[in-house]
């Protein structure tokens, strides 16, 4: 996620909540008739900074997504590894990240040790 746009988001719409608020004390003190455009001008001012506000959030977390996206599809080349969920020995649960890798296709088990059976695509070419 982009920090940048996504903390201008956040300060449009605390901008935009203190800009209704403060277009409410006009209205209730009953000072909005002498501070015709200042009363206008706070209303325009939260509807827009609360409209865009959320905007710039989404953007921020679409264009992150977006990037990281267009990395995995540039990708040519795939592997696939089938694992087994569990150890047969042990019947703990295994994932890829927690195997101790001894061989391109050869792992053990991090909780006895026992070696694994790995099936791998070797090299799938995508197109």
């Amino acid at each position: 996620m982009r920090k940048v746009p996504f903390i201008i988001g956040v300060l449009m719409i605390l901008l935009g909540v203190y800009a209704f608020w403060y277009y409410f004390q006009i209205l209730i003190y009953g000072d909005f008739i002498e501070q015709l455009y200042l009363w206008i001008a706070s209303l325009v001012v939260a509807l827009l900074l609360i409209s865009f506000g959320p905007g710039v959030i989404v953007w921020a977390y679409a264009t992150s997504y977006q990037t990281s996206y267009k990395q995995i599809a540039k990708q040519k080349e795939w592997q696939v590894l089938q694992i087994p969920l569990k150890c047969s020995e042990c019947q703990n649960e295994i994932s890829v990240r927690s195997l101790e890798w001894i061989g391109d296709d050869e792992a053990r088990c991090p909780f006895c040790s026992k070696d694994l059976e790995i099936k791998s695509s070797r090299s799938y070419t995508y197109s």
